[in-house]
């Protein structure tokens, strides 16, 4: 009995611990997502402004 509590245990830290991981990678993408589409505004600004 003692085995099937300690197993379904470690299978329920295994699975916590990757939702946590996939969570910190997607917060991840999301800030490099922001930082590149700060960068492409401030370009297309900087080519706006060299047209006019």
């Amino acid at each position: 009995m003692d085995s099937e509590v300690f197993t379904i245990g470690a299978l329920a830290l295994l699975v916590a611990g990757g939702w946590l991981i996939d969570l910190l990678n997607h917060r991840e993408e999301s800030r490099l997502s922001r930082g590149m589409a700060r960068q492409l505004k401030k370009s297309a600004d900087t080519v706006h402004g060299m047209l006019h």
